[in-house]
C-alpha cells in the first residue's frame, strides 16, 4: 500500500509541474526544467553503472542546457561581425 502512496504523490508531484509549465510557456524555462531532470536521471544512471544510457542521458542534458542558455545575436551585431570577418580577410 505504501508503495502505490508513494506512486500516487510523485505523479502528483509531476502534474503539478506539468500544469506550472503550462502556465509559464516560456522556452527557455521548459528547457531548464528538462535539463535538471535529465541530469537527475544520468547521474542515476552514472551512480547504477549504466555506461551508455548516462552517455545518451548526458547528450540529452547538453541539448536542453544549451536550448536553455542559448544567445540571441541581434541583426545590427551580426552585420558588424561581417564587416570586421570581411577586414580580416582583406
Amino acid at each position: 500500500m505504501e508503495g502505490n502512496l508513494d506512486k500516487n504523490y510523485n505523479l502528483k508531484g509531476i502534474s503539478e509541474r506539468n500544469n506550472t509549465l503550462k502556465k509559464k510557456q516560456d522556452p527557455r524555462e521548459t528547457a531548464q526544467y528538462i535539463a535538471d531532470l535529465v541530469l537527475e536521471l544520468r547521474n542515476m544512471a552514472k551512480s547504477a553503472d549504466h555506461k551508455t544510457l548516462q552517455g545518451l542521458l548526458e547528450v540529452s542534458f547538453y541539448e536542453a542546457f544549451s536550448a536553455a542558455n542559448r544567445v540571441e545575436i541581434p541583426p545590427e551585431e551580426i552585420d558588424k561581425l561581417r564587416e570586421l570577418s570581411k577586414a580580416s580577410v582583406a
